[in-house]
């Protein structure tokens, strides 16, 4: 099909025929693009109206604070946004509640440490405790004074109290 543009004026009647077809095309393409804005405006009020809708849905895990932000997220990328909600809202639910008839669990009671024994003297007493001292500050004077590594210093300091127990 020749380009209507380079197409060889042959007389008026073939120019004004040309010009009318062009106008006709010019008005159904500004036809169509009004078309092309209403159905636009549409799907965002339809969007908007969703959004809104998926916020009051989950009114119970997103705070008022933060509604904005998850308007955003929702208007952005729905089909993510809704699986996070709803992980946050299932993590939310409170623990399933033991059967009627059974008594509720009782709290394990909390330790006072002041009042605990510590494991190091149930096993070698307080003697265990000095002994440990001893043999650290005595295999640390030597690491010092021989200039060795503080290993060899301990095995030396054990030895000479008397060899490991």
């Amino acid at each position: 099909m020749p380009n209507p543009a380079v197409a060889p004026a042959a007389g008026g009647a073939d120019a004004s025929a040309l010009n009318a077809e062009i106008a006709s095309l010019q008005e159904a393409l500004a036809l169509e693009r009004a078309k092309n804005e209403v159905l636009l405006e549409q799907c965002l009020k339809t969007e908007d109206n969703l959004a809104d809708k998926d916020i009051d849905g989950f009114s119970d895990v997103i705070p008022n604070d933060d509604r904005a932000f998850w308007r955003g997220q929702l208007l952005e990328n729905r089909e993510a946004a809704v699986g996070i909600l709803n992980r946050m809202r299932e993590r939310a639910k409170p623990a399933p509640e033991a059967k009627p008839g059974a008594a509720p669990a009782q709290p394990q009671p909390l330790h006072n440490r002041a009042a605990a024994k510590p494991a190091v003297a149930e096993r070698g007493g307080a003697g265990g405790v000095d002994r440990a001292a001893k043999l650290r500050n005595r295999a640390q004077e030597i690491a010092r004074r021989d200039g060795c590594s503080f290993t060899a210093a301990f095995r030396a300091a054990e030895q000479e109290f008397g060899g490991a127990s």
